[in-house]
């Protein structure tokens, strides 16, 4: 019988070691890979933005995260259309009321700063003193941070998130944005492809953005609270949009609305 050598030049390789320098631990690769298998089966838009809030939550423990998109970044900033997480009604009813124009993260600046950098804190922008002291600061928030996702010709998703338990975003959470944002990017463009076409399969409905958002949530059962509270808007404005909604693709119920948003 001849003498088995085995199948491998090297049945006893190693893998290399982590140089002292590594910007990311092996727990911060874990954080990575948690989000990504979080959003990585969403499916579709919706989904994928609530899963993402849920995700950086858990996986970065950011305290309220805002996932807005648009066909530019100037668009996802100024329009907001998207979901938040973690943030109080009664925070936000007073941000919409009375902070929402000062906010420094939908200031003129911000889109050039992403656009160079990918990830910027809040406190990197400038003229944000003021916002954060008399604002965030008595909220309990310390710093945010931004990230732009770029989807592409498919458009953009910008993600704000908050916290709480440091002066400033860590350095390492900010370092591992900025690998996450390149493993986002192609399920980010494949996600905002697909929404693209599925509103363009309902071309005859004359709807703005925020409208699609409101008529979709509507169709999938949730209340006008609900609704309010996902895409930080008040109930007022929820109600006019859905009133507009329902005019515009000839409902007459929540239910009926429904069953076209599943045909389409």
């Amino acid at each position: 019988m001849d003498e088995v050598t085995g199948a491998l030049l090297d049945p006893h390789r190693r893998p290399r070691p982590l140089p002292d320098s590594e910007p990311l631990t092996a727990e911060d690769h874990r954080r990575l890979i948690g989000v990504l298998e979080t959003v990585d089966r969403a499916a579709d838009l919706l989904e994928f933005r609530e899963r993402l809030v849920a995700a950086l939550q858990s996986w970065f423990g950011f305290t309220g995260v805002a996932v807005l998109h648009g066909d530019t970044l100037a668009e996802a900033i100024s329009e907001g259309c998207g979901v938040q997480g973690g943030y109080t009604s009664e925070f936000m009813a007073d941000y919409a009321e009375r902070w929402a124009e000062m906010d420094p993260l939908r200031s003129e600046a911000v889109p050039g700063l992403l656009r160079t950098r990918g990830v910027i804190r809040l406190s990197e922008v400038p003229g944000s003193e003021a916002f954060r002291r008399e604002f965030l600061h008595p909220n309990g928030i310390t710093d945010k941070a931004a990230m732009l996702v770029d989807g592409g010709p498919a458009g953009v998703l910008c993600v704000g998130m908050a916290v709480a338990d440091s002066p400033s975003v860590p350095e390492r959470d900010i370092a591992l944005l900025h690998a996450l944002r390149r493993h986002l990017a192609p399920l980010v463009a494949d996600q905002l492809a697909r929404d693209r076409e599925r509103r363009a399969a309902t071309a005859n409905w004359q709807l703005t953005p925020r409208e699609w958002e409101v008529a979709d949530l509507a169709a999938r059962g949730l209340t006008n609270r609900q609704i309010a509270e996902r895409l930080f808007i008040g109930v007022d404005t929820v109600k006019k949009h859905l009133s507009r909604v329902l005019a515009e693709t000839a409902c007459t119920s929540r239910t009926q609305l429904a069953v076209r948003f599943a045909a389409a």
